[in-house]
Order: C-alpha cells, then structure tokens, then sequence
C-alpha cells in the first residue's frame, strides 16, 4: 500500500476558462505530475511526464483522447499529448481518506450500509493504494491510518460503531485534509455524512479553503433520516472543491455509492507529454494543461518539480573542493608560523652581508571560489568554536583557540555502516539506524532509507546523509519544514558531520554515532 517516488510533486492550483463563449464550460482539474530522475521506479523518465487530469464524470471517451489535449510549461510554446490512459491502467495508486459521520443519526442500518460498501471499498484497493477510515462524532479519531495492514483496515471496519451525541464535522475534516501524507499519489477525500455539523469551532468555509490550498478533492455521500436541508451543505463542500455530491436515497444506495469510489477515482485519464524544451534543473515549474472538447477549451493549472539531471554527481563533488579550502588554509597558517620562528643566521666577522628583511609577508587572501549556476557553495564546516563573555553574556569573536577535529567515517556497505543513527525523540525513541549508503536518505516516503512514517513535518524526501572521501555530511532537500544540525538550520550546502552531533528531522532527534574510527586533526 505504500509508494516510493525520489521526487515529490506538488498540486497547488486548478481552474477552468472558456474559449468561446457560446461553448459549454466544463471544468477540469489537473494534478498529480508523474515523473522520476535517472533512479528507478513506477513513473516514465524525464522528460517524459504524466498528469491526471480529472474531467467531469460524464464526459465522452471520444472526447479524452491524446489530439484533444496540449500542455504548456512556464507559458512557453504547447506541445501535443502522445497517449491518454486511465489511472488504474498505469498502476500508480491512490491515497483515499473517508471521513465517516458516527453520530446517532448513523445508528443501524445506515452505518450497516456504509461498512459494507468500506469492505467493498477496501477490497477494489490495489496494492500501491494508501486507504485511511476516520470517524467524526464529538471528536474526530482515526480507525484505520494509511500504512496500516489490509487486515487492520477491515477489522476496524468491523469494529466501526456509533458514539457520542454531536458531529463536529468541519473540525474532523480540517484534521482529514491536514493529515494526507506527503506523497505524489492523486489525494481524495471521501465524506459520508448528513451535512450537520454541531459545535465545531471552525466553519464550512474554512475547511474549503484549505481544501483548494492542498488540492484536495472532496467527493461527498449524503444521506438523512430527517430533514434533507443539510445535504446542502455537502453539495456546496464538493463543488468548491471539484468533487462530486451524490445522494444516497435509502441503505441500497449507500452500500453501492461507498463502494464505487475506488472505481470511479481510477477510471481518471492520465494524459503523457513529453517536454524536450524544458531542462531538467531541480527547480519548480508552472504546467498548463488545455483540453479541446465540442469547440470550446477548458485548462487547469498544476504546479510540480522536476528532478534535476545528475543529482548524485552535482552532490558529490562538492566535498574534496571543501576539504583542498581547508588544507590550503592550514599550509598558509603553518608557513605564517615557519617564518615568524625563523631566527636570522650569524654571518662571519669578515663579511658584511646585505640586510634581509626576515618578516613574514602577509597572509594573502584567498580567492573566493568561482561560483557556476545549480552548483552548491563549498562546504561550510560546522567545526566553529563559540566563546561567550562571562561578564556580558554576548558572543565574543570566534577565534581558533584550540585544535578543531574533522571526523573521519570509513566507507559505508551493507553490514559494515559509516555510522549509526540514534533516535534520542521521536518516532522510534532508542532504536539506531546504520548508515550503510553512500547516499543516505531520510523522509516520510517508504523508499527512503530512513522512513520515518505519521510526522506530518517530514517531507517526502526531506535531507540527505552523503559520505564522500571519508567526510559525512547532511543537506537539506527542499523540505517544508528544515533541517537542523546542533539547533543550526542547514540548508542545500552540505554540512560536515561528527560524531555527538545531533540532527533534528521534523519531531524526531537523531545523534551522530561512530562506527568506530577516531577523528583526523587539523
């Protein structure tokens, strides 16, 4: 039920415009972009990119085919589609929340329904897919998370039963919307619920904004014993999101509608392109996707990353450039040292030599390294003593005081790591990880080395370990919300590592270990 992608894209935006205004408008939203690097995986290689493209459920096969679609990138020229397939024919999966109503009104048959059509629900998941149960009643609770078992999920199912005496439906599905993993995966947010919130603290609109601001769709089931004033409120939920509303007349149709929302989600075309005129540099690019439909045009709009080209030799060359800065410098200060120590040679009585000047010339300034574009800054050593008055408690001007160590870390393999990981907070207090990878990756993805799972501050992929010419460093990957080494905020430069360091990955802490071999002194 799990994924792994290198790198992560990103809906951000959707919308819809007319061509002609005589035409129909038929809106459509764009989103995700598939598309991997030089690494394996399930997506097609850049520069061939795929996007799922959602058009409204009744539309014409005829009508989504690859002549009725172009893309823009970044408002350049368009190119043409070169095939449309659904999304359950590429096998890409899918992340699914259904957020279920358990309040009173559910009690019986109605909640009967819905298990029935969840076991059916469950069932139609295929093996990539990720599917999360959660109930809202008083309190909102997850029964069912997204990397839990097949037979976790039904077993929740079966325990499912209802509680309380309000449903605090717009607080339950802000927590819905905030708690997608982060995944490439195409998201959707399934609600089944009689449209009645009771005392939540925030509103209807609020759960529709955040919804468009994560480009999450929300599909809603509505179903009522009592008056059906309230379903409006669901219609108006889906519509503002670009989900369908779809009434469930009696328990029969609850049971079926629950059911078919796996279906229906793959039965979404995925349209490929292939985009030779847009390099591949890591950055964030803005896609237009045009649909030609009966004489009009709709477009939505999606914002993704491409994966840069060459990542691993852009990252790995930039420790032997840090390491030469560093013995250039100790070579200068060891010859400073040389020619200050140096005492004048007496010179026989008979002769009379020329005076020399024994003073040592100035250090000279060294060249700061010519900087090309894509290419990070040389290494900035984390080795940097801190000296605090103790009569003002401000830092004093740091100075090299005392002998700095560069730890040296042998070469990673499997068995034999470069060092270990120990998880002091977090999602695994106490456990250690080996570094058994020359590039060590850590993120919320499962293909990442280190996984770390349910932390939504972990980014899909979120930094990375690389052990270069017996130097370990950590950069920081794009994530949302930073790397920090010893409480210091790292960044796409790479920052050396010793043991005793600890480095915080979203809620959890890790420190730095030795596999064993001592530092090297400067």
């Amino acid at each position: 039920m799990r994924l792994f992608l290198r790198w992560l894209t990103v809906v951000v935006v959707a919308g819809a415009v007319a061509a002609a205004a005589d035409a129909p408008v038929l809106p459509i939203r764009a989103g995700p972009v598939f598309t991997r690097g030089e690494t394996a995986g399930p997506y097609p290689r850049y520069p061939d990119v795929e996007i799922q493209v959602e058009v409204p459920p009744a539309t014409s096969p005829a009508l989504v085919t690859p002549d009725a679609f172009r893309l823009k990138a970044d408002n350049g020229s368009p190119v043409n589609a070169t095939r449309v397939q659904t999304l359950a024919s590429t096998g890409y999966g899918v992340a699914v929340s259904v957020s279920l109503d358990v309040s009173g009104s559910m009690k019986g048959a109605p909640l009967n329904a819905v298990r029935s059509g969840l076991v059916k629900f469950v069932s139609a998941a295929g093996p990539l897919d990720k599917v999360a149960i959660q109930t809202i009643a008083d309190q909102s609770r997850w029964d069912a998370n997204w990397d839990d078992s097949r037979d976790k999920v039904s077993s929740a199912l079966n325990s499912l039963s209802t509680r309380g005496t309000l449903t605090r439906l717009w607080d339950g599905l802000l927590d819905a919307i905030g708690h997608f993993p982060q995944t490439p995966l195409s998201q959707r947010l399934i609600v089944i619920s009689d449209g009645h919130d009771e005392g939540s603290v925030h509103s209807e609109d609020d759960v529709i904004a955040t919804a468009r601001e994560h480009g999450i769709v929300v599909d809603a089931i509505g179903m009522t014993r009592s008056s059906p004033v309230y379903l409006q409120n669901l219609q108006r939920l889906a519509a503002q999101t670009g989900g369908q509303f779809r009434h469930a007349g009696n328990v029969s149709d609850l049971d079926f509608l629950v059911g078919d929302g796996v279906d229906r989600l793959k039965s979404t075309p995925v349209v490929g392109f292939r985009l030779d005129n847009l390099p591949a540099d890591g950055g964030v690019h803005h896609f237009q996707v045009i649909w030609k439909h009966q004489g009009s045009e709709s477009q939505a709009e999606v914002i993704a990353s491409i994966p840069p080209a060459s990542v691993s030799l852009r990252r790995r060359w930039v420790a032997p450039a840090g390491i030469a800065a560093v013995v250039v410098v100790v070579l200068l200060i060891v010859a400073a040292s040389m020619g200050k120590s140096r005492k004048p040679i007496e010179a026989p009585a008979q002769s009379v030599p020329t005076p020399v000047d024994l003073t040592p010339p100035p250090t000279p300034t060294p060249l700061a390294p010519r900087q090309h574009r894509g290419t990070p800054a040389p290494i900035r050593s984390p080795l940097e003593a801190e000296k605090v008055s103790s009569a003002t408690g401000e830092a004093a001007p740091t100075t090299r005081s005392k002998t700095e160590i560069l730890a040296r870390f042998p070469s990673p393999e499997a068995g034999r790591p470069a060092a270990w990981l120990f998880c002091e907070e977090g999602f695994a207090p106490g456990e250690r990880f080996p570094v058994e990878h020359v590039e060590y990756w850590i993120g919320s993805l499962e293909g990442n080395h280190l996984h770390i799972a349910n932390d939504p501050t972990v980014s899909a992929h979120h930094a990375c370990l690389v052990f270069d010419h017996e130097v370990l460093g950590i950069y920081d990957h794009h994530s949302t919300n930073g790397t920090s080494v010893n409480d210091e905020l790292v960044n796409e430069n790479r920052r050396l590592l010793r043991p005793g360091d600890r480095i915080r990955v979203g809620q959890s802490i890790f420190t730095v270990q030795s596999a064993g071999q001592g530092g090297l002194r400067l």
